[in-house]
């Protein structure tokens, strides 16, 4: 049995990166044969995460050339053969389904998938992430992508934009999956170190999770404002330099014994630090932002002793997190987060976008 492709989708236009530090080349590449269980995938939006920039700069591996992007939305066109595809909630996938989905496609065979860690798979393929010669039409930045089996699908709901669901499959699920791993917000403090698109993410979550407090620590004004708009009720607190001084501001002004739950979500060796020092005994520190290279951080192993602590990494999430962060977009709590998303520049214009997420926007989508 063929595939449901359209005969009119041959050709899909990409942004390559052929080498770290140059402009990524504009092509037309042929769209291959969908496999079974595969899914073809118009591209309506595709949000700058901070990893693509890192990428780009040559600051990490990376397979090359590849078509970079994984925080995509779009409209599906076609289905390969054999058995149905389904979405996260088990409904089946149907051509003109608004979806996104999970920057992972997992086997759900191997230990590690059968252990809770998809994200991690022996043999995982991530978008935005592989080479396109081994794997074409795997990265958002294009006007087709074709979706592996073992990818997580969720529709997305009516009154949520493109733009805005584009950031659930990266910084709002990994938001998601930072409470969940960390133990949950709900009545307890909460400290964010970094209000980049993560911790704004978490920010937004915590509050609407019923955290007692949320405290944003972050160097740039513009950002600490936005942290304001997300939750208008976190503090919100210029960082002080280094992490000795922010303890001493909290230890002296604001808590006596840290935070419950402390997220580090800039990803520099200095938060890292920031983010051991204020644990609460009893507390929990979650490191989440440092996914490209900090070098080594010296931590004091007493502290965490003493106060019987526990440090845990996150990176991606579950598909369950992905749900999660559509709803909550799409909810009231959410709507000033989906709101970052933006400004939108076209496809042909993906050198000038990388430029401009490299400044003062948030997130910078897009759109073919």
């Amino acid at each position: 049995m063929p595939d449901t492709r359209e005969p009119s989708v041959a050709t899909a236009r990409i942004a390559l990166l052929v080498a770290p530090g140059r402009p990524l080349e504009l092509r037309d590449a042929p769209v291959p044969p969908l496999g079974g269980g595969e899914v073809l995938v118009r591209i309506v939006a595709c949000a700058v995460c901070g990893s693509d920039l890192h990428t780009a700069r040559g600051r990490r591996p990376h397979p090359l050339p590849t078509i970079l992007g994984h925080e995509i939305t779009g409209t599906v066109v076609a289905l390969g053969s054999g058995a149905g595809v389904v979405d996260v909630a088990g409904a089946a996938v149907a051509c003109g389904d608004r979806v996104t989905w999970s920057v992972c496609a997992s086997c759900g065979e191997c230990d590690r998938c059968r252990g809770g860690l998809p994200q991690k798979c022996r043999r995982l393929l991530k978008y935005g992430h592989v080479s396109n010669d081994d794997h074409p039409l795997a990265g958002g930045f294009a006007s087709h992508i074709v979706l592996r089996c073992g990818t997580a699908i969720v529709r997305l709901p009516a009154g949520l934009s493109a733009d805005a669901a584009a950031t659930a499959s990266c910084a709002v699920a990994t938001a998601a999956a930072i409470l969940r791993v960390g133990g949950g917000a709900r009545g307890r403090s909460v400290i964010v170190l970094g209000a980049g698109m993560l911790g704004l993410s978490v920010v937004s979550q915590a509050m609407a999770c019923g955290a007692s407090s949320v405290t944003v620590v972050e160097s740039r004004p513009d950002r600490l404002e936005l942290a304001r708009a997300v939750a208008p009720t976190a503090n919100t607190v210029p960082w002080p330099g280094d992490p000795a001084a922010l303890e001493r501001l909290f230890g002296g002004v604001m808590l006596t014994d840290g935070a419950d739950l402390v997220i580090e979500a800039g990803g520099t060796a200095e938060l890292v630090q920031a983010a051991v020092r204020l644990v609460a005994t009893g507390g929990t520190c979650v490191l989440a932002g440092t996914v490209a290279p900090v070098g080594d951080v010296a931590i004091d192993p007493e502290r965490l002793v003493r106060r019987q602590a526990t440090i845990h990494g996150v990176h991606n999430y579950l598909p369950e997190d992905l749900a999660a962060a559509v709803v909550h977009l799409a909810s009231p709590t959410g709507a000033a987060l989906a709101a970052l998303a933006g400004p939108a520049m076209p496809l042909e214009s993906i050198n000038e976008a990388l430029v401009a997420a490299a400044g003062t926007a948030v997130r910078v989508v897009v759109t073919p």
